[in-house]
């Protein structure tokens, strides 16, 4: 009992010794200025004793009791207000009101960003995989709006003081002029995929010769190719090609193929060999750029489902399912639909007293039927493999006088041939061409020959892009 009562005294006199000095300081605070709250004093000075300060904690004259969440230190400093931003991606599907909605981008905003793009843009041509970004200013209303449906075409809407303004973005690009070299080991796809080429620049190629060889059936290991083409770049990415100038293709067998782009004298862009004449003939060689043959024209040939030994006169060419097939030359559908076990089918026929057949398709080109016109290279439908078929492929037939021949083994005439002047002239840029793309000398490896700027700043710009 006694222990305890020491403790209480101990306890007793510590405290009045602590309030005594508290009433002390403030006194003699007093003394210099306006007296303090002697609640704020004693929060202060228990403050300072719970944190072990050996000075008191001092006060303005004014200070009023603060709540303790204050003790923590802050940054006043005021902060700029964040302009929100929208950056979105038209899916499949979606109109841009659609897409924007999806945004949660209030109604009114939504329609003037429409009806401005209205006056640039052919809403009919909006496509999945377009994007968009919208900026606002610090009251939440339209600061621009941006809508980019191709690496060449961004249409820009700006607020001014006139209303909502639209122009086309200008588009700063890169672009190379290559040489692209390279020798056949199995297909002509495999070749330019070893150099991280894009498959259309293959179709591209092989569109440019489809009259003189069929590189589904008619290409060697060991044959040569070698192209000249622009190569554009935006921010260090390839956007696409433009038209090949120059193509060459080298067989084992001595024979070269040749291909430069020049002006007609209709004015029209069209390839001619090293002799001056056209390189595309009246027909295709296939009805699709590349492929592989797995059927040829036969008399006798074991059918792969029946067993039965009986003629095949045609050609069977196998691609994916999907693949396009094109029209080998211009003419009149005369049978389209389901024919028995040649699947879905259209029959074309040709001046000259050509038919063309083309079997086992996945579907039609919409909007073909009896009596269209097509012409040469024109997409009539994809390949499938409905009907009496084993896997995906096109039956490819020729039929002249009403015989059918095997289309491969036919010749048919040039279509252009320049002579006097025009010859002349086309044989002077034939050999600057030459020179500048040293295509005397084979390099199995791209080279670049020329590399320049240019900025395109009208959406009828003077380049063609093959993707």
């Amino acid at each position: 009992m006694k222990f305890v009562k020491n403790i209480r005294f101990s306890l007793a006199l510590i405290t009045a010794t602590f309030f005594a000095s508290v009433l002390f300081n403030n006194f003699t605070d007093s003394r210099q200025d306006e007296p303090k709250p002697l609640l704020q004093t004693i929060l202060n000075k228990t403050d300072a004793f719970l944190h072990d300060e050996t000075t008191a904690v001092t006060q303005p004259k004014d200070a009023t009791l603060v709540p303790v969440d204050s003790y923590v230190r802050s940054d006043n400093t005021p902060q700029e207000p964040t302009i929100p931003q929208i950056a979105g991606t038209i899916k499949r599907g979606e109109s841009i009101d659609t897409s924007l909605k999806r945004q949660n981008v209030p109604a009114p905003l939504r329609l003037s960003i429409i009806e401005a793009l209205r006056q640039k843009l052919d809403f009919k041509r909006i496509k999945p995989a377009d994007n968009y970004k919208l900026q606002l200013d610090h009251k939440g209303e339209l600061a621009s709006f941006s809508y980019e449906s191709g690496p060449l075409d961004i249409l820009t809407i700006k607020n001014s003081g006139d209303g909502y303004q639209v122009t086309k973005a200008p588009v700063d690009l890169e672009r190379k002029k290559v040489k692209i070299s390279g020798e056949i080991k199995s297909s002509l796809f495999a070749a330019f995929e070893e150099k991280n080429e894009d498959m259309r620049l293959v179709y591209a190629f092989a569109d440019i010769f489809s009259s003189r060889i069929d590189f589904n059936t008619e290409i060697q290991p060991g044959d040569r190719y070698c192209l000249v083409v622009d190569k554009y770049y935006k921010d260090n990415t390839l956007v696409g090609y433009g038209k090949i100038e120059i193509a060459q293709y080298h067989r084992q067998n001595g024979a070269t193929l040749e291909a430069y782009l020049s002006e007609s004298p209709k004015g029209k862009d069209i390839y001619y060999d090293q002799n001056g004449e056209s390189v595309g003939a009246s027909f295709l060689r296939s009805p699709v750029p590349v492929g592989k043959m797995t059927s040829k024209f036969t008399y006798q040939r074991r059918h792969p489902i029946t067993g039965q030994v009986k003629p095949h006169l045609g050609v069977d060419l196998s691609a994916p399912i999907g693949t396009p097939i094109m029209a080998v030359a211009d003419g009149r559908v005369v049978e389209i639909g389901n024919n028995g076990g040649f699947g879905k089918q259209i029959v074309i026929a040709h001046s000259g007293d050509y038919k063309t057949y083309y079997g086992h398709l996945s579907g039609f080109k919409n909007g073909l039927q009896r009596g269209s016109t097509v012409s040469k290279k024109d997409i009539i439908g994809y390949v499938g493999s409905s009907g009496v078929s084993t896997g995906p492929h096109i039956d490819y037939r020729l039929q002249h006088h009403m015989v059918f021949q095997d289309p491969f083994a036919m010749t048919f005439k040039v279509q252009i041939a320049l002579s006097g002047k025009e010859l002349k002239k086309f044989q002077e840029q034939r050999k600057v061409l030459v020179a500048m793309a040293n295509l005397d000398s084979f390099t199995p490896h791209t080279q670049t020959i020329k590399v320049s700027s240019l900025t395109i700043t009208s959406k009828d710009h003077d380049i063609s892009l093959l993707l």
